[in-house]
């Protein structure tokens, strides 16, 4: 079995745990809220053996690096990472680069989720050369009555297609010239 990764995927990233564990992934979600983690955990009731749910804050290095270690000595090496991760991201992303690679010397992948508005500020953070980056990059949706933020179904569809077609670098969602926030519904 496939190994993945969620990190900060307890609230609008919810519904891609069920659609991993159904595409054949073992899946650990990293989430900060133990209720929403909960939440998460009953939509894959009938497979949660398949769903390991730790409640961490991910900007603790230490912990992050421990857990890591910890799932992919029980369960093998992490396949693909799956992250929505606050500001700052940059040492989470390292500590997570740091343990696969300690495990997994073959290409792994790291789905990087962003907002289009912070696009220009992307870091260049120097991951391991086996690590495949691929950036999701949140826009909005046009409609009749203007402007509107992306739904959680659009958002994971968006996850989804990144994690279908590995070969592209970047993968937008709705439209990614974002209108000025009072416009948006």
């Amino acid at each position: 079995m496939k190994q993945a990764l969620v990190v900060g995927g307890t609230g609008m990233l919810a519904s891609l745990t069920p659609w991993l564990v159904e595409h054949e992934y073992w899946v650990s979600v990293i989430g900060r809220s133990s209720n929403k983690l909960f939440r998460v955990m009953n939509q894959v009731a009938n497979r949660s053996h398949y769903v390991t749910p730790l409640v961490l804050d991910y900007h603790d290095n230490a912990k992050v690096h421990k857990w890591i270690q910890h799932i992919q000595l029980m369960q093998g090496p992490i396949d693909l990472v799956v992250s929505w991760i606050h500001e700052p991201k940059d040492p989470v992303l390292l500590a997570i680069g740091e343990e696969i690679t300690a495990y997994r010397h073959d290409l792994w992948r790291l789905i990087d989720i962003i907002s289009s508005a912070k696009q220009d500020t992307v870091s260049h953070i120097q991951l391991p050369p086996t690590c495949r980056v691929q950036r999701v990059v949140l826009g909005y949706q046009k409609t009749s009555q203007g402007p509107r933020w992306l739904t959680h179904e659009e958002i994971v569809a968006g996850v989804v297609r990144a994690i279908e077609h590995s070969q592209q670098p970047v993968v937008p969602v709705g439209d990614i010239a974002l209108p000025r926030p009072d416009n948006i519904q």
